[in-house]
């Protein structure tokens, strides 16, 4: 028995070994299992691949697919193997890398920068009051300076003038006759009226309106920080007096947006479109209130932001109904309720597509590079095209990249039965199955993008504003945020200065018909300000631009003698 109960012993001692060994190996199994079937990507990591790994996974592609590789789309053959590379710098007979040049320092094109001279003297010199000495040539040396950017106290002076009598005749009779001066009216007093380009009733000045929005709505800097900024620039603009100069802007503003939306429903070919969140605090609750804010970039010519508290169909349909063309977007289900109207066609984004795949890197390397690498291809494609005019970027662009999709139909239907159904793969597979026909969508025209990243980005300011404000105090500053965002953001797309074009219409959309608003829209702005009267450029005009100073007549050239 005691023999007995010792080798049992021993036995036991084994299986608690093998259990412990198990459960550790259960654990890492789970961990792995996690980790493959966790379809969010690590946090602030960007979606690249190395190019190598491309070029391997294209190449295996190929080989299972049987074709040829090939250095273009086209057939042509590649590059002379025995052709020097670019890259690589020459060696020398011993085989040695050359020395690298010593890197020189970047010069900086100062000449659109006010010139503040400064003009030193040796001390010996300045005590003798130059005697004694004699100028021989001098150094010159720039550099660039910073001085701190302030408010300017804009003091608007209207002199009073009086229209007195210049005759000798009128001046003899009032010297005489002492009963018809005590009668003589009393002379007209003149003075210049407020310019028509100063707000009444408003202690900023546009000029000073304008660089406010830019500020919170461009750079992101919350009120109060601006605030913060002035009181350290030496004079401080309290958030409550930006607040009420907001709300004037915005009062004049808005119909411009609502108008650029109209023009988009009606004209545009297509519109991209994507959304994000928005919190807004709710009045009484602890919590945030999520709304959300879409954006609709119209032909390139107009990015419009709207907000809604819902992310529905029918919020898409109010804004979008009437609209006639493509519609650029994810796949979210919230569009199919304009897709099944039939006046609207839905246009793939690849790039979502790749996120997918992008995903699926940690479970599934192999296979979800190889379909990288082909997504990548048509990029290429598309880049190479971009320059090409109309008719020809359609045809050229489709016929290169007809061959490339067949690559991807036939890799999909060899590798999705491989994939595990709960897999990032897997989802990405199915991903591509059903938007199939959306993806193709490109090939019919060639002002459709691949991608939607043009609206992407575009909500990229209100991603990094919710960094700095957390949270909008109440659903006007919303209200604010999007036709402030939507002028500024379609300035950046025809290559104007948000606040130079914010200053100048806020200066003339107070005397602009309401009929005409989408003139003062940023893409038909430079056609408008050519087309101003002189009465209009004079409002548009800064105060301290305008010559408006009496100055002594000029003496004839007989006076001169005399």
């Amino acid at each position: 028995m005691q023999t007995e109960l010792a080798s049992l012993r021993e036995e036991f001692d084994a299986v608690r070994t093998q259990l412990r060994e198990v459960l550790k190996l259960n654990e890492l199994m789970r961990a792995d299992l996690d980790r493959r079937n966790d379809p969010e990507p690590p946090p602030h990591k960007p979606e690249r691949v190395p190019p190598e790994q491309l070029q391997l996974a294209m190449a295996r592609v190929l080989a299972e697919s049987g074709a040829e590789a090939s250095g273009n789309d086209d057939g042509e053959g590649d590059d002379d193997e025995d052709a020097p590379d670019d890259r690589d710098p020459p060696r020398d007979a011993g085989g040695a890398r050359p020395a690298r040049k010593p890197s020189k320092r970047r010069r900086l094109d100062l000449t659109k920068l006010p010139v503040q001279e400064v003009v030193l003297d040796p001390d010996e010199v300045i005590a003798a009051h130059g005697e004694g000495f004699r100028p021989m040539g001098q150094e010159v040396s720039e550099r660039l300076a910073f001085r701190p950017g302030t408010f300017l106290r804009l003091r608007l002076v209207r002199r009073k003038w009086a229209a007195v009598e210049t005759s000798e005749a009128a001046s003899l009779a009032l010297a005489h006759d002492e009963s018809a001066s005590e009668a003589a009216p009393e002379p007209a007093v003149v003075i210049a009226p407020v310019p028509d380009g100063v707000w009444p009733r408003v202690m900023a000045d546009p000029s000073a309106v304008a660089h406010h929005i830019v500020s919170k709505y461009e750079d992101c800097l919350p009120l109060h920080r601006q605030e913060k900024i002035t009181t350290r620039q030496g004079f401080c603009v309290p958030r409550g007096s930006q607040c009420g100069w907001l709300q004037e802007a915005f009062r004049y503003l808005y119909r411009i947006v609502d108008a650029m939306l109209e023009d988009a429903r009606t004209n545009a070919f297509c519109i991209a479109t994507d959304a994000t969140g928005a919190p807004v605090r709710a009045k009484g609750e602890r919590e945030c209130a999520r709304h959300h804010v879409f954006v609709f970039v119209a032909d390139q010519r107009h990015v419009i932001f709207r907000h809604a508290p819902e992310h529905t169909g029918r919020t898409v349909r109010t804004w979008l109904g009437g609209f006639r063309g493509y519609l650029l977007a994810d796949a979210s289900s919230i569009y199919d309720v304009i897709y099944r109207q039939g006046a609207v066609v839905e246009v793939g984004c690849w790039a979502h597509l790749r996120r997918y795949f992008w995903r699926a890197l940690l479970s599934a390397p192999e296979r979800a590079t190889e379909a990288i690498a082909l997504i990548g291809r048509l990029f290429e494609i598309e880049r190479e095209c971009a320059t090409m005019a109309l008719p020809e970027r359609t045809k050229a662009r489709a016929r290169r990249a007809r061959p490339v999709l067949k690559l991807l139909d036939d890799w999909v239907s060899r590798h999705r039965g491989e994939a595990d159904p709960r897999s990032p793969l897997h989802a990405a597979l199915t991903y591509y199955a059903n938007q199939r026909e959306a993806l193709r969508r490109f090939l019919v025209d060639g002002r459709l993008r691949l991608d939607n990243n043009v609206s992407e980005g575009q909500l990229r300011r209100l991603v990094l504003g919710r960094a700095n404000w957390t949270y909008f105090a109440n659903a006007t500053g919303l209200d604010w945020y999007v036709v402030f965002r939507s002028l500024i953001a379609s300035c950046h797309l025809h290559g104007l200065n948000p606040q130079t074009y914010l200053e100048q219409v806020l200066r003339l959309v107070p005397h602009w018909p309401q009929t005409r608003v989408l003139e003062l829209a940023p893409d038909r702005w430079p056609q408008t300000a050519a087309r101003l009267t002189p009465d209009q450029r004079a409002i548009v005009t800064p105060p301290w631009e305008l010559d408006r100073v009496v100055r002594p007549r000029e003496a004839s050239t007989g006076e001169v003698a005399a």
